[in-house]
């Protein structure tokens, strides 16, 4: 898997892809809830893939910050 990044690192990959803001609980609630794509290493830790970013901030009804 290339390009995986820790869950804690989406809201500001997110902000950076030109997203609307939001916060980690909410992005780890919808990752428990199978409602974004990310993964849960044998760790326990959870992962995203920042090819998945346009999905993610779909599911998490972001908009694009610069679309104003």
């Amino acid at each position: 898997m290339s390009d995986t990044h820790p869950l804690t690192s989406l809201p500001r990959a997110l902000l950076e892809a030109g997203y609307e803001g939001t916060t980690y609980r909410a992005v780890y609630a919808r990752a428990v809830d199978g409602a974004i794509p990310a993964s849960q290493g044998k760790n326990g830790r959870w992962t995203f893939q920042l090819a998945d970013l346009p999905q993610i901030a779909e599911a998490l009804s972001l908009s694009d910050a610069h679309a104003a």
